[in-house]
């Protein structure tokens, strides 16, 4: 059986399809593929029009294939944390002598025998601690000899209409889901944000198009998540209405142009557009001043979110998706808030930017389990994707980034 651990990863956003191709070497997560296709088939987190996001979804799956010269068989599935419910148990194992991945295993299947809620899908499988001789570990500690072993379970997880509603289009599209993840726990794995929620509060804020989710952990675990339904759309909208702009220019001021929290804002143009025979310009005092209010008032709804939170203790809060990305947001969400805030953006090459930092994460969710979790399916054809290389190779054709590299350097010496 081949060892290439080469895994897609998909997140179906409330504008657009997320699809990543990665493999893991060496333990180091190297991206193969990134394909973004708009999407207009889902509001909030509803799924309105099943027949355009499995389109879209299809247009993605074809073009990644086409470029990989591989199909793409299977994915991860990224859901968003709507109807998040955490539910923690206490198992006890048997150890025949020093403890195995079988061992995890049985743990696990003794924590899903809990009888969970009807309207309820169990998504994450999480053990947040292994006791051993009355040792803790936040790892597995393989080897280790005893006769039993405490394993702590958290079960999440999130309303079961949603999560049937996203797995129906992924199999409509012809796909298979090897595996599946709330977004706030597959950024928490990208981010580690456990570890660092072990001496004190930290807050994810998920910002994207058109919902922000707050999620909360603590002592190294995930608490509990919240979504509120409004985000980038609002700045976007407001720019539409006030200016009759085409919504993609809107998007790109939004993303591209917008300087929150200067003191002073240029009246000089920075956007120049005609419409039926006339000439009309944008300043970047106009572009601020058009979108305050829906940003205050965004602020505003997330600040009341974290205030119960901060009553209780101090808190960093970690921005991202996005419309993290906003110049400024963070510094104006810290001054509001009156807490820390950090953007977060992915370090993997591919993927540097926080509108991925969700669905990149969903291939460090798969990777914990591989101590213990056995016959995981690649995501895309191996065999046409070996053959590919092959003939790349004898036809001549080295596509590596390492030639390209080599190539650049020294096609510049020579000018």
């Amino acid at each position: 059986m081949s060892d290439q651990q080469i895994y897609a990863a998909l997140e179906l956003a409330d504008h657009e399809v997320r699809l990543l191709v990665g493999e893991f070497h060496n333990t180091r997560l190297n991206i193969l593929k990134v394909e973004k296709v708009k999407c207009s088939g889902i509001e909030g987190i509803t799924i309105v029009d099943p027949d355009a996001v499995v389109t879209a979804l299809k247009s993605a799956v074809n073009n990644a294939s086409t470029n990989l010269g591989a199909k793409v068989q299977r994915v991860l599935l990224l859901l968003p944390s709507w109807g998040m419910k955490r539910f923690s148990r206490r198992v006890q194992v048997a150890v025949e002598s020093r403890v195995g991945s079988t061992d995890v295993r049985n743990a696990i299947r003794e924590a899903l025998k809990t009888d969970l809620p009807e309207n309820l899908e169990l998504i994450n499988t999480i053990i947040t601690k292994y006791t051993v001789n009355g040792i803790g570990y936040r790892r597995l500690p393989l080897g280790e000899e005893c006769a039993s072993m405490g394993v702590d379970v958290d079960l999440i997880c999130a309303d079961k209409d949603m999560t049937f509603a996203y797995a129906e289009i992924v199999e409509k599209a012809g796909l298979e889901i090897t595996d599946v993840s709330l977004d706030s726990f597959a950024v928490a794995k990208e981010a580690s944000l456990a570890e660092k929620s072990i001496d004190s509060f930290v807050i994810l804020i998920r910002v994207e198009r058109q919902t922000t989710t707050l999620t909360l952990f603590a002592k190294g675990r995930l608490i509990s998540s919240e979504i509120l339904f409004g985000g980038s759309d609002a700045l976007i909208s407001a720019l539409v209405a006030e200016f009759h702009l085409p919504i993609d220019v809107a998007e790109r001021l939004i993303y591209s142009n917008v300087r929150l929290g200067l003191e002073k804002y240029a009246s000089s143009p920075i956007y120049l557009w005609a419409n039926e025979g006339k000439t009309f310009t944008l300043s970047e005092e106009q572009l601020i001043k058009a979108i305050s209010i829906p940003m205050d008032e965004w602020i505003r709804d997330i600040k009341r979110c974290c205030e119960p939170i901060l009553e209780s203790g101090s808190a960093t809060l970690v921005l991202t998706g996005e419309a993290a990305e906003i110049v400024g947001f963070d510094t104006q969400l810290e001054k509001a808030v009156g807490a820390s805030t950090q953007t977060y953006i992915p370090q993997t090459l591919g993927v540097r930017s926080s509108a991925l930092s969700a669905v990149t994460g969903l291939f460090y969710v798969l990777k914990d389990q591989s101590s213990y979790r056995q016959n995981i399916l690649p995501g895309i054809n191996l065999e046409e994707f070996n053959a590919g290389r092959v003939g790349k190779k004898e036809s001549g054709i080295d596509d590596t980034l390492t030639r390209k590299l080599k190539g650049i350097l020294f096609e510049t010496r020579g000018k």
